[in-house]
């Protein structure tokens, strides 16, 4: 199950759903740093890969429920 809630919602541990390009990942994030204009977050897929990125406050992020 996957629910919506806000970037500035996201903690460390939260299963993220991370598109980049036509490609989809889930990520455990790892780290969550909440900066002047945004958050800027990094985690690990399934396969151990680490992916960084970011987002501006109030945009929708998926997270998957376990």
């Amino acid at each position: 199950m996957t629910v919506d809630v806000l970037a500035e919602d996201l903690q460390p541990g939260d299963l993220l759903e991370f598109s980049m390009g036509s490609e989809t990942q889930i990520l455990r994030l790892t780290l969550v740093e909440r900066r002047v204009h945004g958050i800027k977050f990094m985690g690990h897929d399934h396969n151990g890969r680490l992916y960084s990125s970011g987002m501006k406050y109030g945009e929708p992020a998926r997270c998957v429920q376990p």
